[in-house]
């Protein structure tokens, strides 16, 4: 299967190094997975300006109570644009207009350019649709949005039309589950939503950029989609799916958050079985699986179906269906600002303890749900590892394994020892991962 491409400065570039082991994967693997995620655009956002507030230090008596130190009160646009191109790419500032009384404009400089957009207050800000709490939010999610617009347009533009809906991951998972069409056709009911986490669409599979109202959802089944995938959207609703109460292929978050738990059920049950009676196994981890049984309890769990993993005799099959898991998460275990944090670790940091010292700060960027997660799966490795005299596989071996599901790399190539280093350093020590366990007892 050929590398996806992502159009980034005019140029369209091989994505090889893109979320290895799941966006590039073996024909073998791709019928499991159903409808993968396309990580193009959520890399591209990465990759936006930052905002940076120019701030006044001058003292306004009647500085309007909305604003704090953006607003530099009545100055020549000429003044505001020397400021900002000064201050660099994404500055951005308010300044109080000339030709209206009580009217402001807010300026930012994207591309070398300065823009001038004028600026509402109503209890919220906004320039457009959208509305933000502050102006900093407002700022970054017009820097992402102009940036995706300008490096992805002519994607964006085709990523609908070339979608096939009976392979789009709403109607893959409702057919799945053994949802048939209602016999009255149903439409959805969308409305405007804001994903907190990382989220994709359920039409065209690519994520849904900006930072609030980024898509709509329908109130009756959770379908979520770009507003123009929504208008091409079948008749189709199915309220009683309840479709993001499934398990494979759904933010960690939003997953957690509706079953009520610290980490993936799933998650959990896998390890718990493979240490009951997997960890003297030789090549525990490494062994294929059988694709077939392993298809039919990631159904099982997706239906909501009592699974239990002690009746599964094979235990290559339990590996096998934790590791697909990973490889379906919408965003990877350790996204990518976060493991481009980990990797400057080691190119700037010289004494080990310098290093776990810099590699805890770094993980503290992890969501939540994310941390656990990962302490929980890195404590089991280590297990596993300390078993190795008996199931061959030593921490090297299980770095080489994992780590190109757990690590989103981006655009930029990664050298694969740097990976395998990293994950090789936690799990040897979990307890560099921040987090606190909840008490079983």
């Amino acid at each position: 299967m050929a590398p996806r491409s992502l159009y980034l400065h005019g140029n369209w570039i091989e994505c090889r190094h893109l979320n290895a082991g799941r966006v590039v994967m073996s024909e073998d693997e791709s019928h499991l997975t159903g409808a993968p995620w396309k990580n193009n655009l959520y890399l591209l956002q990465e990759q936006a300006p930052v905002p940076r507030v120019v701030k006044c230090r001058r003292y306004f008596e009647h500085r309007p109570p909305q604003y704090g130190e953006e607003f530099h009160g009545l100055i020549e646009r000429a003044d505001a644009e020397v400021m900002l191109k000064e201050a660099g790419e994404g500055a951005y500032l308010v300044r109080e207009s000339k030709r209206s009384l009580s009217a402001y404009t807010l300026c930012i400089i994207f591309e070398g350019h300065v823009l001038n957009y004028k600026l509402y207050y109503d209890g919220a800000h906004y320039v457009g649709e959208k509305r933000f709490d502050n102006i900093y939010d407002l700022v970054a999610d017009g820097l992402i949005c102009m940036y995706v617009d300008k490096y992805a347009c002519e994607y964006i533009q085709k990523m609908t039309e070339e979608v096939v809906y009976e392979q789009s991951p709403y109607t893959v998972y409702n057919r799945s589950v053994g949802k048939t069409r209602q016999v009255a056709p149903r439409p959805h009911v969308f409305t405007q939503q804001t994903f907190k986490m990382p989220h994709y669409c359920d039409y065209c599979r690519n994520f849904l950029w900006g930072l609030v109202q980024q898509g709509v959802r329908c109130e009756d089944c959770g379908f979520a989609a770009h507003k123009k995938c929504s208008e091409k959207a079948k008749p189709d609703c199915q309220p009683g799916a309840k479709y993001i109460k499934r398990i494979f292929a759904i933010d960690i978050t939003t997953l957690c958050i509706a079953h009520k738990t610290e980490i993936p059920v799933i998650v959990s049950s896998c390890i718990q079985e493979v240490e009951s009676r997997g960890l003297k196994v030789e090549g525990i981890y490494r062994v294929s699986a059988s694709h077939e049984q392993m298809e039919r309890l990631k159904r099982q769990y997706d239906s909501h179906f009592y699974v239990n993993l002690a009746q599964v005799e094979d235990i290559h099959t339990i590996c096998g269906l934790l590791k697909l898991y990973l490889r379906l998460l919408p965003q990877q275990l350790v996204p990518f600002p976060v493991y481009r944090g980990l990797l400057q670790i080691y190119a700037e940091s010289n004494s080990p303890q310098d290093i776990r010292k810099a590699i805890r700060n770094a993980l503290y960027d992890l969501p939540e749900t994310n941390a656990k997660t990962l302490k929980v799966l890195l404590m089991h490795l280590n297990k596993v590892a300390e078993h190795s005299a008996d199931n061959k596989m030593t921490a090297e071996n299980l770095s080489t394994i994992f780590s190109p599901t757990l690590f989103c790399t981006g655009i930029t190539p990664a050298l694969p020892q740097q990976q395998h280093m990293l994950l090789h350093t936690l799990i040897a020590q979990p307890q560099l991962v921040p987090v606190k366990l909840a008490d079983k007892n």
